[in-house]
């Protein structure tokens, strides 16, 4: 993690947890969909860089198009982020200002990779055996990757837990090649 990510979502989470931290949650989801928008049009972050604009200019598109639609907080983060131009670091700075919501409300993303699509059933026991293993609420992203062969693969934090039949059989091969060699 850069320091910008840290300065500036320290900065932003500080804010709204004294100013208002019921608006929490929204702000975050406000976050998301603005890095929505900005991944689904490149053109926009270009044009609020391009140095031969200038800067009211770039903020007055900012305000037209994020004003009434997000919190204020989110608007005034985001002409920060444009008058220092850091719009390029948003995403990283959303990473971060999630990992302190999540902190903040015990919250634990999961990640789970499958060779095929999980039943309801399955998602619902690796998501109740995550609550238990981590203590927190488990908000859970599924993926599917057939080059797992079979059984899954479980991220949350920096641990990966590696129940895949890709890795038993890479497992089984360096077994196999040490008892060659």
């Amino acid at each position: 993690m850069a320091a910008v990510d840290k300065t500036y979502g320290d900065a932003l989470f500080s804010l709204v947890t004294e100013e208002d931290e019921t608006a929490l949650p929204d702000i975050r989801s406000q976050l998301g969909g603005v890095s929505e928008v900005f991944k689904a049009e490149p053109e926009f972050i270009k044009l609020l860089r391009t140095p031969t604009v200038p800067i009211e200019e770039k903020l007055g598109i900012i305000k037209e198009v994020f004003e009434g639609k997000v919190h204020k907080f989110v608007l005034n983060f985001l002409c920060i982020l444009t008058e220092n131009d850091r719009l390029p670091d948003f995403d990283r700075i959303l990473a971060y200002f999630t990992q302190l919501y999540n902190e903040k409300l015990g919250i634990a993303d999961v990640t789970v990779t499958s060779a095929m699509p999980l039943s309801q059933a399955a998602a619902e026991k690796i998501r109740a055996k995550m609550a238990d293993i981590t203590g927190k609420t488990v908000n859970m992203t599924l993926k599917t990757d057939e080059k797992l062969i079979g059984g899954v693969v479980i991220s949350y934090g920096n641990t990966t837990i590696d129940g895949s039949v890709k890795a038993r059989l890479e497992q089984l091969k360096a077994e196999i090649a040490g008892t060659i060699a």
